[in-house]
């Protein structure tokens, strides 16, 4: 498998595993000061990912290893092309991120409405478009089935978390 696209697609998920415990945070604190609260929460979604990450890896790289010649290379035109979608996203989501670090709170404000208040309800449709587009050029089942694990908590996953957490205050409250 291609190192360098790998490591770009895991720093990719990483990041986005870390916007999604940023998101998942945003609104739940009665903290006056939220940076650390945010940054915890960033830190500990990145790091709750990379067993999932470790697994798709794996999992890849035994359907490579037992699967026909060929597949090395089917994995890697896929990955990059995963990538042509992913990572212009990626760099309008880290430009954001940047403006929000200024003290600013007007252009902090102006940052996570304008962009990510859209940015994040087009997530899912992003990563559909990204694992479709990396998919259907060489529908080979591996493909496939790295490409559906991928998808689907891609899809459904902070849904669903959003709603449990929801779900747990409800209750505590």
């Amino acid at each position: 498998m291609n190192g360098q696209a790998l490591a770009a697609l895991w720093i990719l998920v990483s990041l986005d595993c870390a916007l999604m415990g940023y998101r998942l945070a945003m609104g739940r604190s009665a903290l006056l000061d939220k940076r650390r609260y945010h940054q915890r929460r960033s830190l500990r979604a990145a790091a709750v990912g990379q067993p999932a990450l470790a697994a798709v890896t794996l999992l890849t790289a035994c359907l490579v290893a037992a699967g026909p010649v060929g597949i090395d290379g089917a994995f890697n035109a896929a990955m990059v092309r995963l990538l042509v979608v992913a990572v212009p996203y990626a760099a309008c989501i880290l430009a954001t991120t940047a403006v929000c670090i200024l003290p600013s709170v007007s252009a902090r404000t102006a940052a996570s409405i304008v962009i990510f208040g859209p940015f994040t309800l087009i997530r899912p449709l992003v990563v559909s478009i990204a694992v479709l587009y990396a998919v259907l050029p060489d529908p080979r089942w591996q493909l496939v089935l790295v490409g559906f694990i991928v998808a689907v908590p891609g899809v459904l996953l902070e849904p669903c978390l959003d709603r449990r957490i929801s779900h747990n205050l409800l209750r505590r409250a």
